[in-house]
């Protein structure tokens, strides 16, 4: 979506660990148990169907969406259960509190269990302890993750990782992720929103002994520090990219 892309530019163009702050996570509603999961399906639908400004939290670090969304399975079908916005009030020590205050029927209308049939991804559901907390998105590592595969909506099939398999996962998702049309679509649109930025005096070089800006080096040095940056960066949010279980081999 469009408030997505002036993020991820504001991000690259300021400063990226300052900025890519550990998000607030949505939820998946199994039985008795509230999963957080590390991913967020609506977004691909409000890429299409915008949620309107004032619905929104007001911007937060901790939540670049602006809202927060609980989804449950109906007859093996991904619905969306509920989506909240937090509204900031003082309480009566006059200090700043918050409540969650549903906004299902201002973006879904009064129909409840909001099909999700345009998703096909994964749900990545983490559990137990944090072994290792990282301040950017959904990068802190857990005990252990339950996977949930999802095709146009529909619940395929769930695996079972520990922490080292999912790690070992996500690293080998990425080497073939690297390797798709999406990723250099988006690594070429990351990459020259930062490159013109680094390039303009942000890292400079001369040459030694006369003082001048070797223009050659400064250009490839700013190359090389974008492509370090775009793949940290895609590395980080590779949850939003991972679309199936078994990686692909082609």
């Amino acid at each position: 979506m469009k408030f997505l892309k002036v993020f991820f530019a504001f991000i690259f163009l300021v400063s990226f660990k300052s900025f890519a702050t550990s998000q607030v996570p949505d939820y998946l509603i199994i039985k008795e148990d509230t999963l957080a999961i590390q991913s967020n399906p609506l977004e691909g639908y409000f890429k299409d169907h915008p949620i309107p400004g004032k619905l929104r939290t007001s911007i937060s670090s901790a939540n670049w969406r602006g809202y927060i969304a609980y989804f449950k399975f109906l007859d093996g079908k991904l619905v969306v259960e509920n989506i909240y916005k937090k509204i900031y009030k003082e309480n009566s020590n006059g200090k700043a509190d918050y409540l969650l205050t549903s906004i299902y029927e201002d973006v879904f209308g009064t129909k409840s269990n909001f099909e999700c049939n345009y998703y096909s991804g994964l749900l990545i559901c983490p559990s137990g302890k944090i072994l290792q907390y990282v301040h950017m998105g959904y990068s802190s590592i857990y005990e252990s993750y339950n996977l949930i595969e999802i095709k146009n909506g529909v619940n395929l099939k769930s695996k079972k990782f520990n922490a080292e398999e999912f790690h070992k996962f996500r690293r080998d998702y990425f080497k073939y992720f690297k390797r798709t049309e999406e990723y250099k679509i988006k690594a070429k649109d990351f990459k020259e929103t930062i490159q013109s930025d680094l390039s303009n005096g942000l890292y400079l070089s001369e040459n030694p002994g006369i003082g001048r800006k070797n223009e050659s080096l400064k250009a490839k040095e700013a190359e090389f520090k974008a492509d370090k940056q775009v793949d940290s960066f895609m590395f980080a949010f590779l949850n939003d990219y991972m679309k199936t279980i078994e990686i692909p081999t082609n």
